[in-house]
This record gives structure tokens, sequence and C-alpha cells, in this order.
């Protein structure tokens, strides 16, 4: 990949040419075919990385069964840097839900780095910050919102995050009602009545496997309106 090429990513968009080939010189890329494990909870870090193509989703799974997935990652996003900064083990995993291309940064060498640009530790606070915004938002619903709520704000963030532009709001990539189970922190069960309830009132509906909202300032409305006062 050419090294101006890396300024298409996010964390690496501020950063001036000379940051750019050193990232060049100590990283590497890697290809991930789909649902390949990248690492897995509680491992010991060695690696940050960049998804330059392809989709991450991180996750934690508690037994067999019960699994709660965090995000799903596309082109720009970063991943795996929290072991790496405080030197603990993975808190979550991360698997390869498409065939997948990673930079990958060593430990030491993404340390150096942050010492050394004070506008890329800049970018990953700003990149910190919106995910501990994010984190306070699930929280909240977790705590407040009843599951018809959680599921409608599930689905409008997704689209929001996967929207191009100002056209509709749209789940661009397909999603089984288990995947959405696991991303909102539920089963399936109450996933797909919760979705039978938006689809027969107008809110949503489904296109060539994919969720397209119908109504988004009724969304919006329903989502603020599922939040417990009391």
């Amino acid at each position: 990949m050419p090294i101006k090429s890396l300024r298409r990513f996010g964390l690496l968009r501020t950063l001036p040419l000379s940051e750019l080939r050193r990232i060049a010189r100590i990283s590497r890329m890697d290809s991930f075919p789909a649902g390949t494990l990248i690492f897995r909870k509680s491992e010991t870090a060695h690696n940050m990385f960049v998804v330059l193509a392809g989709r991450v989703k991180i996750f934690s799974r508690s037994g067999s069964k019960k699994r709660k997935t965090f995000a799903y990652l596309g082109p720009g996003d970063f991943f795996g840097e929290m072991a790496v900064i405080d030197n603990k083990q993975r808190s979550a995993s991360a698997e390869a839900v498409e065939a997948t291309r990673l930079l990958i940064i060593r430990k030491a060498d993404f340390r150096r780095l942050l010492l050394s640009d004070a506008r890329l530790c800049f970018s990953m606070l700003r990149a910190f910050s919106a995910r501990l915004r994010q984190a306070d938002d699930e929280i909240e619903s977790l705590l407040y919102r009843n599951i018809l709520g959680r599921v409608a704000k599930a689905l409008h963030d997704l689209a929001n995050a996967e929207r191009i532009g100002t056209g509709r709001l749209v789940l661009r990539q397909r999603y089984t009602h288990q995947e959405l189970a696991d991303l909102v922190g539920t089963t399936r069960e109450p996933l797909s009545r919760a979705l039978s309830i938006l689809r027969e009132s107008g809110l949503v509906e489904s296109r060539d496997g994919r969720i397209v909202i119908r109504e988004p300032q009724k969304l919006e409305t329903l989502i603020h309106n599922s939040l417990r006062t009391d």
C-alpha cells in the first residue's frame, strides 16, 4: 500500500508524511479470512491493529452461550490498543467478520510512537472520548431502557454509523437475529419480538436482507420515550 494511502484511515489522518513513513517501516500488514479469531480475551497483548479493509467484531463470551458484542469495526478503526497501553490482558476478543486486512504495530513500537507524536496521542484521545460516550450510552440503555427501546437504539446507531452521505437510514450490513441480540445484550426471542413490533408499527422494514429505518424521527421519539425516569 502506498504510504500516502495510510492517510485515508482515521487514526493516521493528521500525521505528516515523515510519521507515515515511520509507521510503514515499523508495521506490517496481514490478511484474515472471515471467521478468524484475531485474539482472545485474557491473552497477553503484543500488538495493536488498524483496520485497512473488511470488518472486525469485538466481543466477550461467558460460558458456552452468553455472548456480548461491543462493536463492529471497519476501515479506519483501530483496536487492541488498551492492553498494549496498560500492559494488562486483553479485555475482549476480536474476530474477522469478513475477509479483513489489518495494519499491525508491535507493542514497543506503538508505545514509542505515542511518546514521540502529540498528534497521534490527540487522535487517540478523541477516539477514546467517543468510545467512553458510547459506553455511557450503552450503560444508560441497559439500566433504564426497555428491550424495545434498546433494540430501536441499536438499529438507529448502526444505521447512522454505516450511513453514506445524507441517504436513507439503512443498515448496509446484513445482521442475523443472533448478531443483533449479541449487540443489544439479550437473547434471540426478545430481539425477534421487538423487531416484529417495530415492523408492525411501520418504523422499520427488511429489504434484501437489510433493515431499513422508514421513520427515523418516530424511531428517535420511541428511543427517547423508552427511558425510565422513575
